[in-house]
């Protein structure tokens, strides 16, 4: 049996669990806001966030696959409502959303996340194909990835193709000879698959398998368990799409 050259990995929730990241980098962004600029703070409640969240994707769908983008475009009009010019405006929100992202890549990673990659990182080609908007040097850990894809990079989100095409193209192998690591049923597992490209589902949140999706075998609960599996991958024979 060939041996794999590149195993890919989602990031949010498949490195680290993500959503008390968020809630906190919320809650550091409000903080700021409160201190700084309390009268943007007054015009920007959750709810009203919200709604300008969902009326900026409705006027731009396309910021659902450039989250930065999506978060400075609600700032902006946070800090308009507030009494603030547009430029004005526009320089704040990206001061904001750098206080934001500081304390988003503030992670922690789930256990033997980083020992996994050092140690895969002397075998395999390792890349990052993300959705969100973390930064791999901020957290610490981009000196073992060979590259990093997302939603922003590549304009689109997974699972649409662009992404995996993009990181077969940096690592210049065959989708046969690639694994893709997520935790997402559809937009990892599902994608990858589809594309060609082999797959394990990340499951370290304990979520359910969607009915809507024919049962997929590889599965890890722990990281430290992705080694065992690797075995099971035979770039010779391709990877034949889920039903």
């Amino acid at each position: 049996m060939s041996q794999l050259k590149l195993i890919t990995f989602d990031l949010d929730n498949t490195l680290w669990p993500v959503d008390t990241v968020i809630r906190r980098a919320n809650a550091v962004c409000d903080q700021w806001l409160a201190e700084h600029h309390p009268e943007a703070a007054r015009a920007m409640p959750p709810e009203q966030l919200a709604r300008w969240r969902e009326q900026a994707v409705r006027d731009n769908p396309s910021l659902l696959s450039n989250l930065t983008a999506l978060r400075k475009t609600v700032l902006m009009r946070g800090f308009e409502a507030a009494g603030y010019r547009h430029d004005e405006a526009q320089r704040l929100a990206n001061e904001a959303f750098a206080v934001f992202h500081d304390a988003r890549n503030q992670v922690q990673l789930f256990p033997g996340a980083r020992q996994l990659l050092e140690a895969l990182a002397e075998h395999y080609i390792i890349g990052a194909l993300t959705n969100g908007n973390a930064d791999l040097e901020k957290i610490g850990l981009g000196h073992l990835f060979a590259f990093h894809h997302s939603s922003e990079s590549v304009g689109q989100r997974k699972p649409a193709p662009d992404m995996f095409h993009a990181a077969l193209k940096s690592a210049d192998v065959n989708a046969g000879s690639a694994l893709h690591v997520g935790d997402h049923p559809h937009e990892d597992v599902h994608a990858a698959r589809s594309h060609g490209l082999h797959a394990v589902w990340a499951n370290l949140l304990e979520q359910p398998w969607p009915d809507s999706l024919p049962p997929h075998q590889h599965q890890i609960r722990q990281l430290d368990e992705l080694p065992g599996l690797l075995h099971s991958f035979d770039p010779s024979q391709p990877v034949t799409p889920d039903a």
